[in-house]
């Protein structure tokens, strides 16, 4: 970015930061955003925190570094949005806007003339995606999720795309990432427009924990600098990612009380009790087994297991790990 910044009737000179909200047009909502505008050019970079409303360890996160960041600090352009789904997150609710019920991260590119959801992902694919040179979305486990620290980058795009998606994956400081061939999603939408993307998953169950939000800011710093748009300090870190392929999703095949014997970050081996799904009376109805050796990702800590929860997500650790 080497120029004012103007979008969506918003105006932010060379040198300055902007934290107001942004319109959704045809509607009162708001979403909060903060605008930091580099004095020397750099790359334009864009972070959503909270497409999912009840995911608070990113939005925590990006409150903070949008406060505390000047425009002395960075080069370019940083956008951060915290959080998109505002109407989900004051209503506490998972996944979901609830004026429509629809998943945000499952309409883009959105409809101008749509619900309010698709109005939501609209306005950002088309104002924002398009200016951006790199996209990191940042989630949370939701409140029936509990998950151990991961990152997906795109891998169905050009291999350009997913090289430099996958070289800013690696320098967070979690153990594990995933190359999704997923289509859905914000930042896979983000990937197949040609805007390399990342998904970060850090925290969950509902809980809002002063060492995710840390972590978190860590990892953005992080990002920035590898962007060459940030040059303050940042921690050395604890772990290098490692691929996670052959992801299980494992499904509840029937409503009922899941009662789950791992944990996310557990390694499971095949064969191995994942867990039982029982009646209101305690009474066994299904018996989950690993299907392979692995590492689970995430866990999903709920009693209540409406049929098709994903009840955990477990997968294999790639062998050749190539930068």
């Amino acid at each position: 970015m080497s120029k004012d910044f103007k979008a969506c009737g918003l105006f932010v000179p060379r040198g300055e930061k902007l934290r107001t909200y942004l319109q959704i047009p045809q509607s009162t909502v708001k979403i909060p955003i903060t605008i930091i505008n580099g004095v020397e050019d750099g790359p334009t970079i864009l972070i959503t925190a909270g497409i999912h409303g009840s995911e608070y360890p990113g939005i925590a996160a990006a409150m903070e570094l949008g406060r505390d960041i000047e425009s002395k600090d960075v080069k370019g352009l940083l956008i951060l949005m915290h959080p998109v789904n505002i109407q989900g997150f004051w209503a506490r609710r998972e996944f979901i806007v609830p004026e429509d019920g629809k998943n945000l991260n499952r309409v883009f590119p959105g409809d101008p003339c749509g619900t309010l959801s698709e109005r939501i992902a609209y306005l950002i694919s088309s104002n924002f995606f398009t200016i951006a040179d790199f996209y990191v979305d940042m989630h949370s486990g939701d409140i029936h999720e509990s998950l151990h620290p991961y990152v997906y980058y795109p891998g169905q795009p050009t291999p350009e795309i997913e090289k430099k998606a996958r070289s800013v994956a690696k320098v967070l400081d979690m153990e594990y990432m995933v190359r999704s061939m997923a289509t859905g999603g914000a930042y896979n939408y983000a990937a197949s427009t040609g805007l390399p993307a990342i998904l970060i998953e850090r925290g969950g169950a509902g809980l809002c924990l002063r060492e995710d939000i840390d972590a978190y800011k860590d990892d953005i710093r992080n990002i920035l600098r590898k962007l060459n748009m940030f040059s303050l300090c940042v921690k050395p870190r604890h772990y290098h990612p490692r691929d996670v392929e052959n992801l299980i999703y494992l499904e509840a095949l029937e409503t009922g009380c899941w009662i789950h014997h791992i944990h996310s970050g557990d390694w499971v081996v095949e064969g191995q009790v994942l867990g039982t799904v029982t009646d209101l009376f305690g009474e066994t109805i299904t018996t989950y087994y690993a299907e392979q050796s692995g590492v689970v990702l995430y866990v999903c800590p709920a009693l209540s297991a409406p049929k098709g929860t994903i009840l955990c997500a477990y997968g294999t650790i790639k062998e050749d790990d190539e930068d």
